[in-house]
């Protein structure tokens, strides 16, 4: 098994790199990419301080060579897309020596208004930046978080699109419907950007094994769209905990096989190629 979404003390997980190394070798695992939350011009609890980039990456790339026998360790960042604030990714390829790079997208940013809107975290703070700053306009703050999304494809390119739909997670079927037209309209118009790049959708687990979501990001008829287009995929756990690394990949990749994929995408020295969709489900 793979996965290339972890995360460590350094940011917003809770144990040193090394204790998702040995929880990865325990699991038979053959490749374990560490994505720590890329620093961000601003105060919070969950990315890695500026003064910490070194010492992570100088981390990492010390464990590749201590496991090399072992298992592959692979040095990535899950990078913030936030227009107008948040550094190129080329910035991060040239000055880490990233091996791969996660984009996503936790903080929409319309042009005309100063406050970020935090899609991810507690509740509260969805409810009260779509009052504030999209004036309970659902349409409008999900329309913003997805034309932010395209914008990162689009000018950024990441290796790996992180939790496409994260935005569900928070609006717990409160202020709309995954089956509505104008969201559908809206992911449509978003795979349709991903497909004409060379960009990996992530099966983020994460939601599912928290209880934060009752489905995976994305959903299933994403999946579908995903598959129709020919959109590669990776399965990836977003681990905050070492024992968390493979938690419900059996059922992502049960559930991507009854849609379709036999294959699936996977970095492997520098490189990336196709596996068998029952890598992950060992």
């Amino acid at each position: 098994m793979y996965n290339y979404h972890t995360h460590t003390l350094f940011c917003d997980g809770s144990n040193e790199p090394e204790q998702y190394v040995l929880s990865a070798v325990e699991k038979n695992m053959k490749i374990i990419g560490f994505s720590a939350h890329a620093s961000v011009p601003f105060k919070n609890e969950w990315s890695l301080k500026t003064a910490d980039i070194k010492s992570y990456h100088k981390e990492i790339e010390s464990l590749k060579k201590k496991y090399h026998s072992k298992i592959q360790v692979l040095n990535g960042l899950e990078i913030d897309y936030i227009p107008g604030i948040t550094k190129p990714f080329s910035f991060f390829y040239k000055n880490f020596m990233l091996d791969y790079s996660i984009g996503s997208v936790h903080l929409v940013k319309l042009p005309t208004h100063n406050k970020l809107w935090f899609i991810d975290g507690a509740i509260r703070n969805f409810d009260k930046g779509l009052a504030e700053i999209f004036d309970n306009n659902i349409e409008k703050a999900v329309g913003a978080y997805y034309e932010q999304i395209q914008e990162m494809v689009l000018k950024e390119k990441p290796d790996i699109i992180g939790h496409l739909d994260k935005i569900k997670m928070n609006n717990k079927k409160r202020f709309f419907d995954e089956g509505e037209k104008w969201y559908r309209k809206l992911v449509d118009k978003t795979l349709d950007v991903i497909a004409q790049s060379n960009c990996i959708v992530e099966v983020n687990s994460r939601g599912v094994y928290t209880g934060k979501s009752d489905s995976f990001f994305p959903s299933v008829f994403v999946l579908e769209k995903c598959y129709i287009l020919g959109i590669p995929l990776m399965i990836n756990s977003d681990a905050h905990k070492p024992e968390q690394l493979t938690l419900k990949f059996k059922e992502a990749a049960a559930m991507l096989k009854d849609i379709g994929y036999s294959k699936l995408q996977i970095i492997d020295k520098g490189k990336r190629r196709s596996t068998d969709i029952e890598d992950y489900m060992k």
